[in-house]
């Protein structure tokens, strides 16, 4: 099957919260054949502050591996090159596979991975992308993971772990201490208490005090600042990726002046 592609202009921003000229197409390919599936999702952008594109563009190239030396500013050809690669190198490994293991189970899987990169929320003074990946090579189950950065509007400068400070204080481990319990109870698990009882949910070591804070990097949504946990990392796979959102209200004392004076 031919890789499939398609455009469609999302437009202005402007149009949702009258405060953006950042335009983004959205493209989208995808291709299934010989075992091996691929599906790319992204918020191309196309048209605003150069700093701003410029940087977006770069940000998708390296999520998407980084590899791709062309224009990037013809995203079309920067995803279809991505998802080509990837359906190789996904056949390739689906049949070094089934060589090794000659067991019919492998005619009734696919190995597959999905890129999505969307623009999930905008303002006057900033823009984030979140990136969703899966991928399944074979096993009992698939890997998914979720990241997200938020860009500056006036010069494309990325905001994550750069934006706080304090997160070494009592204060800030008792907000993920706390925003952890309220993802569990959330997540239709029962809540957790007391202490004891959400170490029970935990795979650490810490001391439920002093929980080690995400690997990836936070980024600004619209209720707040949106800190995630990745599959295992803190929790187990049937716990999914453990996420808490804070307040702007409540993270403001942890940001630095930059970041307060990007908030909404």
């Amino acid at each position: 099957m031919m890789l499939c592609s398609c455009n469609s202009i999302i437009g202005k921003v402007s149009a949702l919260t009258g405060k953006s000229d950042l335009k983004t197409d959205s493209i989208v390919v995808a291709k299934d054949q010989q075992h091996a599936m691929v599906r790319y999702y992204v918020d191309f952008p196309t048209e605003g502050n150069s700093l701003l594109v410029n940087a977006i563009r770069e940000y998708v190239n390296e999520q998407l591996g980084g590899t791709y030396d062309g224009d990037e500013s013809n995203g079309q050809l920067m995803i279809d090159t991505y998802a080509q690669n990837e359906w190789s190198s996904l056949v390739s490994q689906y049949n070094e596979l089934l060589a090794e293991t000659e067991n019919e189970f492998m005619n009734d899987i696919s190995f597959y991975t999905e890129y999505e990169i969307r623009k999930i929320y905008e303002t006057d003074k900033f823009v984030t992308f979140q990136t969703f990946t899966m991928t399944y090579l074979g096993g009992a189950h698939g890997m998914h993971n979720q990241i997200g950065v938020t860009f500056r509007k006036s010069d494309g400068r990325r905001f994550g772990y750069s934006m706080m400070r304090q997160l070494y204080s009592e204060g800030f481990y008792n907000i993920t201490k706390e925003g952890l319990r309220s993802y569990f109870s959330q997540a239709g698990m029962g809540k957790p208490e007391s202490d004891e009882e959400l170490k029970e949910w935990l795979m650490t070591s810490d001391d439920v005090n002093y929980l080690s804070h995400p690997r990836c990097e936070p980024y600004m949504v619209e209720d707040g600042v949106l800190f995630i946990y990745q599959p295992y990392e803190i929790a187990a796979y049937a716990a999914g990726m453990p996420e808490f959102t804070v307040s702007y209200q409540d993270i403001k004392p942890y940001l630095t002046v930059g970041a307060q004076k990007m908030i909404p």
